[in-house]
């Protein structure tokens, strides 16, 4: 290995008669290998150390050049271009003499930088700390920022998201927050109904629920009246677009055992979506009644009173017709009898929001263990892309 490749010359050097001496004789002392293949790998390790002097001299003649003799300067620069010049001109099967000349304004070009810019050269341990630094901020700056990883923890979102599924959340397309707050000093635009959201707790009345970040889809928001009958959503007096696809079909939970549930396919804001409910206990594959010991609650200020509306499956019909304020929404999950969502805590806040669901990037079958080709990569939403909502006829 030839002296200059293991590094620039030490940066404590002193511009001095002995130094320079010493650093002449460094560069005038190599000794071109004999084997082939060894004289090949030091060629390419010579252009790679080549190309780095380039980039740092013309880094520091870019920043610091101005502190040197218009002279020097003008030095430095010939150098550099020569420098250039030679590693264009050398081939890749460069002979030993062409090797030699490159090798030689390589070692000029390093001791020259040492000589009148040393000072300033970066140490190697100098740049590897601040390349993880850089990449320590860009990360921490696309999180807080851009984009965020999230694992779905339930099955509130059965069949959209299933549990365990990876996704990417677009933080960016609401607004911009300052990290670790819910403050948000710059809005792009509000969730729209039917877009998936990712939001933080926002009340502190469940201890185990405090803090976390919930994934549901936006129902109703500011100024819309909402109700549920039947497991029918209505929207301002209409109920939403709606198509049963199964009327006892499998839940897609192994924690159900062998309960059923009712599928529909629905449309909210313009998003289409597959929604489902337990099947009614008339059938026989439901435990449970109707909860009458739950009388409906009415609303207290943003929040059900004391904790819940009376809300039981599987029917949802003491689900109150509502007008939502300002500065909030109303979330559900499309499992509508698995889900722990604004039915049971109340309107969600639009400062708690963090992201809308972007990419899923990683999921499972149903082991957990095994990867799932089919739903990897895939944007989230839009659940029949060749349906259009707007003029979907669900009595087709």
């Amino acid at each position: 290995m030839w002296p200059y490749l293991q590094g620039p010359v030490r940066h404590s050097c002193q511009i001095s008669r002995r130094c320079r001496t010493n650093l002449l004789n460094q560069s005038q002392s190599h000794t071109l290998p004999a084997d082939p293949k060894a004289l090949r790998r030091a060629l390419r390790e010579l252009r790679e150390r080549c190309e780095y002097l380039e980039s740092t001299g013309e880094n520091l003649l870019r920043k610091r050049g101005k502190l040197l003799p218009p002279e020097v300067l003008r030095l430095l620069r010939d150098q550099l271009s020569a420098l250039r010049v030679t590693r264009a001109q050398t081939p890749g099967d460069a002979n030993t003499e062409q090797i030699t000349v490159f090798d030689k304004t390589v070692a000029q070009f390093d001791e020259a930088l040492s000589i009148h810019l040393g000072q300033f050269r970066k140490s190697p341990t100098r740049e590897l700390v601040e390349a993880i630094a850089i990449a320590l901020l860009l990360t921490l700056g696309i999180r807080a920022f851009v984009f965020e990883a999230f694992k779905i923890p339930t099955g509130s979102m059965i069949q959209t998201l299933q549990i365990h599924d990876h996704l990417f959340v677009n933080k960016f397309l609401y607004g911009l927050k300052i990290p670790f707050t819910r403050l948000k000093y710059m809005t792009w635009r509000e969730p729209k109904p039917g877009e998936i959201i990712v939001f933080e707790y926002p009340y502190d009345d469940d201890a185990d629920s405090a803090g976390k970040d919930l994934i549901k889809r936006v129902v109703a928001v500011a100024g819309q009246k909402v109700r549920m009958v039947d497991n029918v959503i209505f929207i301002d007096g209409k109920p939403i677009k709606r198509k049963v696809l199964q009327q006892a079909a499998d839940c897609g939970q192994a924690s159900l055992g062998g309960y059923k549930c009712k599928v529909t396919r629905e449309c909210i804001g313009g998003q289409l979506y597959i929604a489902q409910h337990h099947v009614s206990p008339a059938l026989g594959l439901l435990d449970g009644d109707n909860n009458s010991d739950w009388p409906p609650a009415m609303w207290s200020g943003l929040r059900y009173g004391p904790h819940t509306m009376g809300y039981s499956p599987p029917e949802n019909n003491h689900f109150p017709d509502y007008l939502v304020p300002a500065g909030h929404m109303l979330v559900m999950g499309d499992n509508r009898d698995n889900s722990k969502d604004g039915r049971f805590f109340g309107l969600v806040p639009l400062d708690t929001v963090k992201g809308k669901a972007g990419v899923r990037w990683w999921a499972f079958v149903d082991d957990w263990y095994r990867p799932e080709l089919t739903r990897m990569f895939e944007v989230i939403h839009q659940e029949a892309p060749d349906l259009d909502c707007a003029n979907w006829n669900p009595d087709l």
